[in-house]
């Protein structure tokens, strides 16, 4: 995939779209999401990577079908945008997801759909393994105890947060999956949002590196998502590229150590669609006020 500057609707372009369509109005970008993309695809290139798209980031359902028309996959964090995504033309095996605090029936749900299904509490993955067994292939969600993100309202890893299966239970896990013949596919974490340090992802990756000889059917490795942006120009978001490239190192360790080689996953929302958007409004009146001049 050759390198392409970014790029961006003109001034021009967008005054004609509005003249047509009126105000206000959402534009979405489609050819600069279909190059987020692909920069994550050829950082990766040397990886078994799979991406699957973080739907709360937009669900809109025309961008959900061109993400689904770029190849890429769907996150979804409950079960209507599950149902959502599907709609928009994905296939079970696309569609990842990933509950937090919810009621069992709800993943009931996702099951009955044929996703992929990650669980973040214990009670939950007790009353899955009573339900399904080892019939159905699940993920777990495991809080690291990594501070990491722009703030701490958007950082989910810590040893304060609500999400994921504290690492320290893990003992808990492994008897559930014992007891109850769980089949365990997939270790997820996510530590937070706006995260540029690429350390961080090669924190996580230590912290289930050491899990990996507990799970014999273990397939993939899911590090999330949380790919820092740029919201200001001169800003920097994540290096991809020196990602990918600890990533794929990072990995290449792991199948030394256990003689097994596992898929990594990530969870990029706003990375792909953040610098796609366009939100085009009239200004109705113009008021000076003193050295303020407000735009109503």
């Amino acid at each position: 995939f050759p390198l392409i500057m970014p790029q961006v609707l003109s001034h021009q372009q967008l005054l004609a779209i509005a003249g047509e369509f009126g105000t206000p109005l959402y534009i979405y970008h489609a050819e600069r999401i279909t190059e987020q993309y692909r920069r994550l695809q050829l950082a990766f290139k040397e990886t078994d990577a799979t991406f699957f798209y973080a739907c709360k980031a937009l669900t809109n359902i025309n961008v959900l079908k061109h993400i689904k028309n770029i190849g890429c996959n769907a996150d979804c964090s409950s079960v209507n945008e599950v149902r959502l995504a599907l709609l928009a033309g994905f296939e079970p095996a696309k569609v990842l997801y990933t509950s937090n605090n919810i009621a069992f029936s709800e993943i009931e749900a996702a099951v009955s759909l044929g996703v992929h299904v990650n669980i973040d509490s214990l009670s939950n993955l007790r009353k899955f393994g009573e339900r399904y067994g080892d019939r159905y292939p699940v993920g777990i969600r495991l809080r690291p105890n990594i501070m990491a993100g722009g703030n701490l309202k958007i950082s989910t890893g810590h040893n304060k947060s609500k999400f994921g299966i504290p690492v320290e239970a893990i003992d808990q896990v492994l008897d559930l999956m014992k007891e109850k013949k769980l089949h365990i596919r997939t270790l997820h974490i996510h530590t937070g949002s706006e995260i540029k340090d690429v350390e961080v992802f090669a924190k996580g990756i230590a912290v289930l590196s050491e899990l990996v000889k507990h799970f014999p059917r273990l397939e993939v490795i899911d590090l999330g998502g949380g790919f820092k942006v740029p919201y200001v120009p001169g800003e920097e978001g994540t290096d991809v590229k020196l990602l990918g490239e600890r990533v794929k190192a990072e990995f290449e360790t792991i199948a030394r150590k256990y003689g097994r080689r596992l898929q990594v996953w990530f969870e990029p929302g706003k990375f792909l669609v953040s610098e796609a958007g366009y939100f085009i409004v009239q200004v109705n009146v113009l008021k000076q006020s003193g050295d303020t001049c407000f735009a109503g």
